[in-house]
């Protein structure tokens, strides 16, 4: 049979089907996971094997296999989107940090990943046995601070009593010396001399014991500050032991589930999950907990369709493990920056937030997803496949159906998806065009 059995007056058995759905109708939902950057590819390739296979069949003179079926030209809402893989995650993440501490922090206990915690429940143990040794040691030496200031206020009140007592006795000779002053009257030149040296004595050493005390009060006092200073150097010592001592048992703030983190390895450049058994450092990030009330979805657009993602997109949602339910979501941040692909070092990527308008017990964080992001969207186009154009002697046809025949058309196309295109004039609804467009 001749290729030319499907132009126009030469008859022609057809199958017919509908042309449907968004952005191409529910098929295009289908098929229009061909935008995913990393999809690309593989839709070359498939194409070019359909294209091979039609036209072996073309020169084996089977034309009428080019277009024996027909679609319905509808109205509808047109849809162009950008389909991409995603990993949700919770929007507001606790991390659960190793603290900064003296010593090797070796895990001994970790909460089972995935399960859920309530506040206070212990989600990660440290070694402690180091520790131990140390709150024992600094406690002992507040111990022995305060047992010193104890027995040196002691030792202090003991000598201010003994040069009180000085005072008193040198006080007592002085009130004698100025007895015998005044019992001078009969007593000869000699004794009343001596006994006004006897009073210059007694004064100058009541002068001395008070000086005394007074000055043994002074150094009481900077020696009971220094002793207090010690007391509180080794309080603080203590405490901070203390407060080291219980950080090594961390628990859960909030409820949620736990989720592990990827570490570097001690000893070497491996990367994997925290596990029982490592040594970490401190200040490294060892846990998460996640706020499921509030998820997001995060993804990667290359450089080539970045320029078509904006916030505040629409997005549809669906999960790998459930294929049945759809989520709903918006484009919520677009990354400024590119970052390298660690498979692919020459192509950049932009990483893309989606936040998921729906709460839902299927989401949680970790669970691979696919993400359409909503370009573009017409409420009312009449649309075509993309499989049912050809471009003839610089013109755009399509292939109508008239009674058991096709007719070229020539059509004004608008914009394009993955599968259909947006026909501007040529062709009314209800028409029927041959899909695939025969090859002339």
């Amino acid at each position: 049979m001749s290729p030319h059995n499907s132009l126009p007056g030469r008859p022609h058995r057809k199958r017919r089907v509908q042309c449907r759905g968004r952005g191409g109708g529910a098929s295009v939902k289908s098929l229009e996971w061909l935008s995913s950057g990393r999809a690309r590819w593989a839709a070359v390739f498939i194409i070019a094997a359909v294209s091979v296979a039609f036209l072996a069949r073309g020169r084996a003179g089977s034309a009428d296999a080019a277009a024996d079926t027909t679609c319905l030209v509808e109205r509808g809402e047109f849809i162009i989107s950008h389909i991409e893989a995603g990993e949700i995650r919770a929007a507001w993440n606790e991390k659960i940090t190793a603290p900064r501490v003296r010593g090797d922090l070796k895990i001994v206990y970790l909460w089972p990943e995935g399960e859920k915690v309530n506040v206070g429940d212990l989600i990660l143990q440290f070694d402690r046995s180091e520790a131990e040794k140390w709150v024992k040691d600094e406690e002992g030496s507040l111990e022995k601070a305060r047992a010193d200031l104890d027995r040196d206020l002691a030792s202090q009140a003991q000598r201010l009593a003994e040069l009180e007592l000085q005072i008193e006795q040198r006080q007592a000779s002085l009130e004698l010396a100025r007895l015998n002053i005044q019992k001078s009257e009969y007593a000869s030149p000699i004794e009343r001399e001596q006994r006004d040296i006897n009073l210059e004595k007694a004064e100058r050493a009541v002068k001395q014991a008070t000086a005394a005390f007074e000055a043994r009060k002074i150094v009481n006092r900077v020696e009971r500050q220094n002793l207090e200073l010690r007391i509180s150097h080794y309080e603080h010592r203590y405490e901070k032991v203390v407060k080291d001592f219980h950080r090594l048992s961390m628990h859960a703030t909030k409820p949620g589930i736990v989720v592990y983190e990827v570490i570097r390895k001690r000893g070497g450049r491996r990367r994997a999950k925290v596990t029982k058994g490592d040594v970490v450092w401190g200040g490294v990030a060892l846990l998460s907990l996640p706020d499921l009330t509030a998820m997001q979805v995060y993804t990667q657009v290359g450089e080539m369709d970045i320029e078509k993602i904006k916030p505040g997109q629409e997005v549809l949602i669906r999960l790998e493990a459930f294929p049945g339910p759809e989520f709903h979501g918006e484009v919520s941040k677009v990354s400024p920056m590119a970052n390298e692909m660690e498979e692919a070092p020459n192509i950049h990527i932009f990483e893309v937030i989606v936040d998921i308008e729906e709460q839902d017990g299927r989401l949680y964080p970790g669970m691979s997803t696919s993400v359409q992001i909503i370009v573009e969207a017409y409420p009312d186009a009449l649309f075509i496949p993309l499989s049912s154009v050809r471009e003839r002697e610089g013109s755009t046809v399509v292939y109508r159906a008239k009674g058991s025949s096709f007719e070229p058309v020539e059509v004004v196309l608008g914009k394009h998806n993955n599968v259909s295109v947006i026909v501007e004039s040529g062709l009314a609804k209800g028409d029927r065009v041959a899909v695939p467009a025969p090859v002339i």
